[in-house]
């Protein structure tokens, strides 16, 4: 299995963004644009190094697409995905790429899984890896873009918490009591 972990692949694949809640979502909607959330892709897992290269180049192209806000992993992110492909021959001599993401919020807890696959016409005969082709892993990568996107709209937005600053600040301002 390969984990692929570069900064600047990662700033091209955040766009994808997805327990606590423990919901599964099937990556088969319409698009939908997510601007202004931020997003950071850890990590995509499971691929030769060709297919995650090229599955993250194009997850960055549906990413912007859907103006979606992809930022480098060091930097904060109110969602962090990690992505796993898997390809297998299907029973009728095709070829089905698969794709698993869970999203993960500030807090590290799994906010939401996304799965989905991509069917082609590749067959890749003993090796399913060589029957992913650039069709097939740009489906791939536009479904998974759909299905994070969709989440993200929904999300709920994180609680707004006052600085400590701020707190003692207005417990001051008040006025004492008198008896």
């Amino acid at each position: 299995m390969s984990n692929y972990r570069s900064a600047p692949l990662l700033g091209a694949i955040a766009a994808l963004a997805l327990a606590g809640c423990q919901e599964t979502t099937t990556a088969a909607r319409p698009r939908v644009d997510a601007p202004g959330v931020p997003v950071s892709v850890q990590s995509i897992s499971g691929a030769p190094d060709q297919v995650t290269t090229a599955f993250a180049g194009l997850l960055g192209e549906a990413a912007a697409e859907r103006r979606m806000e992809i930022v480098p992993g060091d930097k904060p992110a109110r969602f962090r995905v990690r992505g796993y492909l898997t390809a297998q021959p299907t029973a009728d001599g095709q070829t089905a790429l698969a794709f698993v993401w869970d999203v993960y919020d500030e807090t590290k807890k799994r906010a939401q899984r996304v799965q989905g696959e991509s069917i082609g016409r590749g067959s890749g005969g003993s090796d399913p890896w060589a029957g992913v082709n650039q069709t097939i892993v740009a489906k791939a990568a536009s479904d998974s873009m759909d299905a994070i996107a969709g989440f993200l709209t929904t999300a709920p937005a994180a609680e707004a918490k006052p600085n400590a600053r701020e707190a003692t600040r207005t417990a001051q301002a008040a006025p004492a009591k008198r008896r």
